[in-house]
């Protein structure tokens, strides 16, 4: 049964960017990239991919600093 609402966040814009690209790569990395669109469209729905963004990360280490002061 495919999984609902399952948000996944890559660390690589490349990554990222081939991930959602419509153009053909032959390469390694571009079967690797295929295998992973083709898993993930055949057992997630309403799911996305996102890409990891640094402002994301600076707003957690600032909410955890902000819990551990208090």
């Amino acid at each position: 049964m495919p999984k609902d609402n399952v948000d996944f966040v890559v660390v690589s814009k490349t990554v990222g960017d081939t991930f959602h690209s419509n153009r053909p790569d032959f390469s390694d990395f571009g079967h690797i990239i295929l295998g992973c669109r083709k898993l993930f469209y055949s057992n997630f729905i309403n799911s996305r991919v996102e890409e990891f963004n640094k402002l994301q990360t600076n707003a957690v280490t600032h909410a955890l600093t902000r819990e551990a002061l208090l």
